[in-house]
């Protein structure tokens, strides 16, 4: 599909932004989750066999998903920003 057919499909609404930002907040939700949940797991490991391994893994773990949270949270801002383009009547790329 060529970029001025899919930019003319967006202006005419055929992308649902709300649907998306809804499933951004989800991911980001079940990232939290996830991390909840792993790091306890980690937790109650190391404190059963005194391996300090599973703290590192724990931390890094951690890192890894504060980078994917960051990410999500950026590609929700650029959704945000091109349903709000979208819904001025602009170029819902703004030139991108």
């Amino acid at each position: 599909m060529k970029l001025k057919s899919l930019l003319k499909e967006q202006q005419q609404g055929a992308v649902d932004y709300q649907y998306f930002l809804e499933q951004s907040d989800g991911l980001l939700t079940a990232v939290e989750d996830f991390q909840k949940e792993l790091s306890t797991a980690l937790e109650a490991a190391e404190e059963q066999t005194g391996n300090p391994a599973y703290k590192q893994m724990q931390n890094q773990v951690a890192r890894y998903l504060n980078g994917a949270e960051k990410q999500i949270e950026s590609m929700y801002k650029m959704i945000d920003k091109v349903q709000d383009r979208n819904l001025a009547g602009s170029d819902p790329m703004g030139g991108m």
